[in-house]
């Protein structure tokens, strides 16, 4: 497992003569070995680090669990601290060159939805140590950053798919007379324009965060809550209706959980998972941030289906208006 990276397109990339001769070093002592995370990091550290001092030399001194993600959280990392200092990016941008091209196809995050990775992304940029956060009491068998492939909710145990969506379960839900098998039916159909959506959210905060120099207010904030929602999570702030008023910013989140991701209707071993999820992300609420996207995502999603597709009956339509709906959402994440 290799750099999979010609010497051309590192001169094509890089014009800090050290970065340059850091990866071709990275890449010779790759060539003819099996490339484990433990030994990139060691390679990073050995012909990187030099390159860089003050609190990015720290970023690479940091204690971390050696996986793929977490050098590539180390690239974010060195990335906060380069702000306008183009060699300590570049030397970032190696980090990121490493992490990624020493597999064909390059590889992303490990097992993780798009907002997952841009959420981490962003709190590295913002030395926001989330990813210490993520599990309730160190319990790796409950992640309140799964979601139900359809939605934002929590998956059943053992399941991709929540209670809301599962195709056989019994559950009824208040505002939704529909039986598990049209819900599950509906969220098939819309699958498709939910991921575009979502992905046309995350691509226009994250040019806006990226382009204010990381001062763009994108993550969920610890003050005025809710205006935020008002403006970033319109589609959840109108789902809030009358409890918008009752908002306030100590009680938004319990609001927006009891709201949004309420066990109600679900089952006894379900409810003690969600009562878990919903008890640490109020502890923690900046881990709410990846389920509003997700749900903004999925509400204006059905919207614009029920408006643009006739018929009152959720998800009613037909394969080709799909289509064209979809590709007006394509067409608008491009303007």
């Amino acid at each position: 497992m290799p750099l999979y990276v010609d010497d051309e397109d590192i001169h094509a990339q890089f014009t800090n003569k050290d970065v340059i001769h850091a990866l071709r070093v990275i890449k010779a002592a790759a060539w003819t070995t099996a490339i484990t995370p433990a030994l990139a990091l060691r390679l990073i550290r050995r012909h990187l680090r030099p390159l860089t001092n003050g609190e990015a030399r720290i970023a690479f001194d940091k204690k971390r669990k050696t996986t793929w993600n977490s050098i590539h959280f180390l690239y974010a990392d060195i990335g906060f601290h380069s702000k306008n200092n183009d060699d300590l990016w570049q030397v970032a941008r190696a980090v990121s060159l490493v992490h990624s091209h020493t597999t064909q196809p390059p590889r992303d995050l490990e097992f993780a939805p798009i907002e997952v990775n841009t959420f981490f992304q962003t709190c590295g940029y913002l030395r926001m140590p989330m990813e210490e956060l993520r599990y309730p009491a160190k319990r790796r068998d409950i992640d309140p950053l799964r979601f139900c492939t359809l939605c934002w909710r929590q998956p059943l145990p053992g399941r991709k798919l929540c209670g809301y969506h599962a195709p056989s379960g019994p559950e009824r839900f208040a505002d939704d007379a529909r039986n598990a098998a049209a819900r599950y039916k509906a969220g098939i159909r819309q699958k498709e324009l939910f991921e575009k959506t979502v992905n046309r959210i995350l691509t226009r905060e994250s040019i806006e965060f990226h382009e204010s120099l990381f001062t763009a207010p994108m993550l969920f904030p610890e003050r005025d809550i809710a205006s935020w929602l008002a403006e970033r999570r319109p589609e959840v702030w109108r789902k809030l209706g009358d409890r918008q008023y009752e908002l306030n910013d100590e009680n938004t989140v319990k609001i927006l959980l009891d709201t949004i991701h309420s066990s109600n209707a679900l089952s006894l071993k379900t409810k003690a998972l969600y009562k878990i999820v919903n008890e640490h992300i109020q502890a923690h609420p900046a881990l709410i941030w990846p389920m509003l996207v997700r749900a903004e995502g999925w509400y204006q999603s059905r919207h614009f289906l029920e408006e643009n597709r006739g018929g009152k009956r959720p998800g009613a339509g037909s394969r080709s208006k799909l289509d064209s709906v979809v590709s007006q959402v394509n067409s608008d994440s491009t303007t």
